[in-house]
């Protein structure tokens, strides 16, 4: 009875790409329930997240749900990409467009998160709208054109609609390549019902997030402590990664290089790689050699793990390995970020100056430290110890 409720193709090895999928749909769902309730207003979209989270029925779980699930999501995504990388899928000709949309795809679900994190506009979505206009800024020649366009053409509305229009948009595009076309084929409910099924373990896991570690938003009434919510995963620290050298290398002519262009080189130059790399042929010679040296790791490999259970289980080793690396990075750079705590100095009861973000936040000349990047990510780690 079981098996036939058994995703096809899925199991403990390689089903986070479904898993990815369960947590994208599950993100749109939590969105829409908010739309309905949020308004993008400078004076009325934290008074509306509050409102979300302390009066309307269920709206703090759903609230939480929905920061939560990019969690999960970029562990889902970041272990699919290692296996789909190690399985050499970039070399197979037939999946070129599955490898290329599944890559791109990290673009909009990257942008997604940090248009999500503005748009509250509390004191920390306030600190993200501040340091955007400075990341860009740091681009050799066009970077104080473009840190003006950002500080010129920021409103919640605008930001608003990128968010749950144009990225969601390309997302959907970029999935229906990805994925969609091969599972409208197979049954879409069938799918989602099965991956769903193999999926329980970690949505499990998500609810229970969301109802133990919430956002504090019951200010002034319960302001958190000011180092809230260090050690804590949370979005924020996959765009915090980013933003780490302007701390610690502070002015170095190599932050818009590690910052910006190394990720994006990065990123495209694997998306790509299905399409260049199909050229890249040696000698028939060096063809031949290299053919049966290959065979005969191969041959060598297999008798080591002939085993089933072996194979799965060395696998599975080394992509939990690769993947805790990769996390572990994220981790290292960002555990101690105080993800909950601005609201425990920054809210209203300290009065409009400190405890609203300013109506004038676009004017550098009225607050010049925050052109200062370096003091900006001081403050956020340290608001202790840097004010």
């Amino acid at each position: 009875m079981l098996d036939k409720f058994k995703p096809e193709h899925v199991n403990w090895r390689h089903y986070f790409g479904g898993l990815a999928f369960i947590m994208i749909i599950l993100q749109l769902a939590t969105g829409l329930f908010l739309i309905f309730f949020y308004e993008p207003t400078l004076a009325d979209a934290y008074k509306t997240v509050q409102r979300i989270s302390n009066e309307i029925y269920g709206g703090g779980l759903i609230r939480n749900l929905h920061r939560w699930i990019p969690g999960l999501l970029f562990i889902a995504v970041l272990v699919h990409t290692i296996r789909c990388f190690l399985r050499k899928d970039f070399s197979n000709q037939q999946k070129r467009v599955l490898w290329l949309t599944g890559v791109l795809l990290l673009l909009p679900l990257f942008l997604l998160i940090a248009t999500g994190l503005i748009i509250p506009w509390e004191w920390k979505g306030y600190w993200f709208m501040e340091m955007v206009p400075n990341y860009f800024g740091t681009v050799p020649i066009i970077g104080p054109q473009l840190k003006s366009f950002f500080m010129d053409t920021y409103t919640i509305p605008r930001y608003y609609a990128l968010h749950i229009l144009v990225f969601p948009l390309i997302t959907f595009v970029l999935a229906d390549y990805h994925l969609l076309v091969k599972v409208r084929k197979r049954g879409i409910f069938r799918y989602l019902l099965k991956h769903t099924i193999a999926a329980l373990p970690f949505l499990i896991l998500l609810f229970y997030l969301a109802v133990t570690v919430q956002i504090p938003s019951a200010d002034p009434q319960e302001a958190p402590m000011p180092l809230e919510g260090a050690n804590i995963l949370a979005p924020e620290w996959y765009f915090l990664i980013v933003l780490l050298p302007f701390m610690y290398l502070k002015n170095s002519p190599w932050i818009p290089f590690i910052s910006i262009f190394a990720p994006l080189l990065v990123l495209f130059v694997a998306a790509f790689m299905p399409y260049y790399l199909k050229g890249s042929k040696g000698s028939e010679a060096e063809s031949y050699e290299g053919h049966h040296r290959a065979a005969g790791i191969r041959l060598v490999w297999h008798k080591l793990l002939r085993n089933n259970l072996v194979r799965k289980i060395a696998t599975g080793i080394v992509v939990a390995l690769i993947t805790l690396f990769f996390a572990g990075l994220i981790y290292v750079g960002s555990y101690n970020s105080p993800t909950f705590g601005c609201n425990s100095c920054h809210n209203i009861s300290k009065g409009e100056r400190l405890g609203i973000p300013p109506q004038f936040f676009k004017d550098r000349s009225k607050i010049p430290l925050l052109n200062d990047n370096e003091w900006m990510m001081r403050h956020w780690y340290y608001p202790n110890e840097v004010w």
